[in-house]
């Protein structure tokens, strides 16, 4: 019986760990939302940001502002992981398609983990050439 118990206890806390550990996909859907507040949230203090051929670090509040400013001009229709590395436990990378009414954009951003924490360390906007 405390065998049986302990098994469900862990297998419940790996599935929790597994679904709140998907960062690439979370950002994903917000970047397929448009939603530059829900994406600024994980931004480290200074963001490096590269949309089109602009490039430039920017602080947290900065960053959003630019990345809500895109939205405007290119508003999302989709989005799709097309690469993702998370096998490092300190370092996230994923490269998105994202869709939207202007075309298709190449999307990739960096996460770094320190004490529990992911912060996006750096989002590159490219458009992509049909």
């Amino acid at each position: 019986m405390k065998s049986c118990i302990l098994s469900i206890a862990f297998i419940f806390i790996c599935i929790s760990n597994s679904i709140g550990n998907d960062l690439i996909g979370e950002l994903s859907g917000q970047f397929r939302q448009g939603n530059a507040r829900e994406i600024s949230k994980y931004f480290s203090p200074t963001v490096n940001l590269s949309i089109l051929n602009d490039n430039n670090v920017y602080s947290k509040v900065q960053a959003e502002i630019i990345l809500e400013s895109f939205f405007k001009m290119n508003s999302p229709t989709g989005s799709k992981v097309i690469h993702r590395l998370d096998s490092n436990p300190n370092y996230q990378h994923a490269v998105i398609e994202l869709n939207t009414i202007k075309g298709y954009f190449r999307v990739s951003y960096s996460i770094r983990i320190n004490d529990n924490k992911a912060q996006v360390v750096e989002i590159r906007i490219e458009k992509t050439i049909d």
